[in-house]
């Protein structure tokens, strides 16, 4: 099943979980809002339903929220129509289509491990973010821990019935050499998470 075919079938029953992991999810938005500033364009791909991009808002002068699932996409909008926040755009987009232009941070949370050719899509990210930019990562470090081969049993069989999109098994070296290959600097790297280490990356491009 093609990933845009899964987040759209799964979009209602994704969009209606609770947040998991709380304390995790407030300290990425604060982390991420951090490097923001009053005049900050930001573009954030694969922003489900909008959620961090609507939290970030309010610390920049524009997002660009980019999905490529229309059905996600769909939810975004009716929650930022219930809302004050109003310099959210969200854009059907996935990493092969992203939009044009130079960005002062450029952010994905909980998608790279998502994506099978990571150097790709690093690559993608780094070209949109300004000279002294940054880009900011979150993404799921699954071969940190015993956890990971019953795991990657588990998500197999699921990807036989259509019940998971294409997970990445990677450990945190090779993710953070694969940002340092897309020409970024780390200037922040903190891992969260219990059973799954979850790795948040900042990364500056040189001016």
């Amino acid at each position: 099943m093609k990933a845009e075919a899964f987040w759209d079938g799964i979009a209602k029953s994704y969009a209606a979980q609770p947040i998991k992991n709380l304390d995790q999810h407030d300290r990425t938005v604060s982390r991420a809002a951090s490097y923001l500033g009053p005049d900050s364009e930001v573009l954030e791909i694969g922003c489900g339903t909008g959620t961090i991009a609507m939290k970030l808002a309010p610390r920049a002068a524009h997002v660009l929220a980019t999905d490529l699932s229309g059905a996600l996409l769909k939810i975004a909008r009716q929650r930022q129509a219930q809302g004050p926040v109003t310099n959210v755009t969200f854009l059907k987009a996935g990493f092969g289509a992203l939009p044009e232009g130079q960005y002062d941070a450029v952010m994905s949370f909980n998608v790279l491990h998502l994506i099978e050719d990571q150097d790709a899509a690093l690559a993608e990210m780094a070209s949109r973010v300004k000279p002294g930019g940054v880009v900011v990562i979150k993404t799921g470090c699954l071969s940190e821990r015993w956890t990971s081969c019953p795991l990657r049993v588990l998500i197999g069989a699921m990807r036989l019935v259509g019940k998971a999109p294409f997970v990445a098994f990677r450990t945190v070296a090779e993710t953070e050499a694969a940002v340092e290959r897309a020409g970024l600097k780390i200037v922040e790297a903190e891992s969260m998470g219990g059973g799954v280490v979850t790795r948040f990356l900042v990364a500056r491009k040189p001016v």
